[in-house]
């Protein structure tokens, strides 16, 4: 178990799962693959189990296989592992998470559509009391207002909060309300909202696009936290928002397609997505097209 509070600052890494046989098994040695190059290129934070690696439609024994996989990095600065399901769940999964050297356990949102804001805070709570990682909170819905976060955030070993939320006057007035330095507040929507937080303090981000080409990553956080405000613009327009406008289409349809065929054009087949995601379109095949040859060079000059 590690028991030393990691830095989650700069860009956090939500890696893939990747499948044999289309999606029929889960694949852990390209998925340790795909791990390593990305904490091989400077990554800080990689993230097991996000969204992106289709954390809800895993079996236990899979989410399992997935955690060890990316455990085998060892050169990675901080490995956080995503949690979902019934309380119980997510325990179980935090110790296994501990044993293999996780340093932080992400919440996802409950799934069970009752509650209210205070019976969600009570949920936190309690996973933070009986966790033994750190935890960050991942909050897509608008079930939290700004005072339920704050008092959500409260204990200390709940160490950061991805905000996957577009309504930034709300985070701000959390991020007013929470004592300075106690928690670490992450823009849960990637690249192409990089500006808009940055406008409300916040650089740190999450990246898919990181699966894949890290270096790009990476160059969007220098050049936001260097203000260099057309470098950054160069590299969105070029690249990441023609890429994240084809994952959230549909509603999200094709969030973790995209991602596996940039992989491919890196040489790695990471197989295929289980419902409800869904296969690229040619349509959105053609479209990430436009950015297939957006080379290593380009990225980093």
């Amino acid at each position: 178990m590690n028991a030393v509070t990691p830095d989650l600052g700069g860009v956090t890494a939500v890696l893939v799962t990747a499948y044999r046989e289309e999606t029929d098994r889960v694949d852990p040695g390209t998925i340790t693959e795909i791990a390593a190059r990305v904490a091989g290129a400077g990554m800080p934070v990689l993230t097991a189990l996000g969204n992106t690696a289709e954390v809800q439609q895993l079996e236990r024994s899979e989410r399992h296989a997935v955690l060890r996989a990316v455990s085998e990095v060892k050169d990675a600065a901080a490995l956080i592992a995503g949690v979902a399901g019934s309380v119980r769940e997510m325990l179980h999964d935090a110790e296994t998470a501990a044993q293999l050297g996780y340093h932080a356990v992400m919440v996802h949102e409950p799934s069970d559509p009752f509650g209210d804001a205070a019976g969600h805070v009570a949920l936190y709570h309690q996973i933070a009391e009986r966790s033994p990682l750190p935890v960050v909170l991942y909050l897509r819905s608008h079930r939290l207002d700004a005072t339920h976060i704050a008092e959500a955030v409260s204990p200390s070993r709940i160490i950061a909060v991805k905000y996957a939320r577009t309504d930034l006057h709300t985070l701000t007035a959390a991020m007013g309300s929470t004592e300075a330095g106690a928690c670490t507040w992450v823009n849960g929507l990637a690249e192409s909202q990089v500006p808009a937080f940055a406008g409300v303090g916040v650089t740190h981000f999450t990246s898919g696009i990181a699966n894949a080409r890290p270096d790009i990553a990476l160059a969007i956080h220098a050049a936001v936290t260097s203000g260099d405000l057309r470098r950054l613009t160069q590299l969105l327009a070029d690249y990441a928002r023609p890429v994240e406008a084809v994952r959230a289409d549909g509603g999200g349809r094709y969030n973790v397609s995209a991602i596996k065929q940039l992989l491919r054009w890196q040489g790695i087949e990471a197989g295929g997505v289980r419902p409800p995601h869904s296969p690229l379109s040619d349509g959105a095949r053609a479209e990430l097209d436009a950015v297939r040859e957006y080379g290593l060079q380009s990225a980093v000059a």
